[in-house]
C-alpha cells in the first residue's frame, strides 16, 4: 500500500502526459484555468514557494525502491532558490546544518558554474552549465499529511526520469530551517 502511494504521487501524472501536456497545464493553472487535479489529500505537487529553500535528503523507509544510485554519498543537502539556482553538498558523514548555514555555504560558490532548475508545478528541470546536453527532469510532490512509515507532512519527494517516462530514483527531502 505504502509502495503504491509513493508511485501515485510521483509518476502517475508523468505516465499520462506529453511534454506539451504538462505545458500546456501549468500555463492553463498559471493563467488562472483550472485547478492542478493531481493533488489528493495525501499530497500533490508543491507550489514554488513550497518547494524553494532549504532542504536534507532523509533515508527511504524501504530499501531497493532506487533503480540506479548516482549519488551514493548517504548525507545530502539541497537548496533550490527563487532565481532558478540549485545547489547540492554530499558528503559520507552526517550534519545538522540549519537554512542560514547552508545559505552561507552555497554563497560562496559560482553562480556562473552552478545548476538551473525550471519548475514548472508539476515538474523539475535540472541542467548543468558545465555539461553540455545535460539535464535531469523530476516528478516533485509534497507530502500533505503524515504517512506512516513513509514520510511526514511537509516532506517532498523527488522521482528522477529516465528520459522514457519511467521513474529511476527517488529522493526524498525534509525542509531544514
Amino acid at each position: 500500500m505504502k509502495r503504491i502511494l509513493l508511485i501515485i504521487l510521483t509518476v502517475a501524472f508523468a505516465a499520462s502526459c506529453t511534454t506539451s501536456q504538462r505545458g500546456q497545464q501549468a500555463t492553463a493553472t498559471a493563467a488562472g484555468g483550472q485547478e492542478d487535479s493531481s493533488q489528493s489529500d495525501a499530497g500533490g505537487p508543491p507550489t514554488r514557494q513550497q518547494l524553494v529553500g532549504f532542504w536534507k535528503m532523509v533515508e527511504l523507509p524501504k530499501k531497493g525502491v532506487n533503480q540506479v544510485e548516482p549519488w551514493p554519498l548517504p548525507y545530502q543537502w539541497f537548496a533550490f532558490y527563487e532565481d532558478g539556482k540549485v545547489y547540492s553538498m554530499m558528503t559520507s558523514e552526517d550534519g545538522n546544518h540549519t537554512a542560514k548555514e547552508l545559505d552561507e555555504l552555497f554563497k560562496m560558490l559560482p553562480k556562473s558554474r552552478t545548476p538551473n532548475y525550471t519548475y514548472d508545478g508539476q515538474f523539475m528541470t535540472i541542467d548543468n552549465p558545465d555539461v553540455k546536453n545535460y539535464q535531469e527532469l523530476w516528478g516533485v510532490n509534497l507530502f500533505a499529511k503524515d504517512v506512516e512509515e513513509l514520510a511526514k507532512k511537509g516532506d517532498m519527494i523527488m522521482s528522477l526520469d529516465d528520459g522514457n517516462g519511467n521513474a529511476i530514483y527517488y529522493r526524498l527531502l525534509r525542509r531544514v530551517k
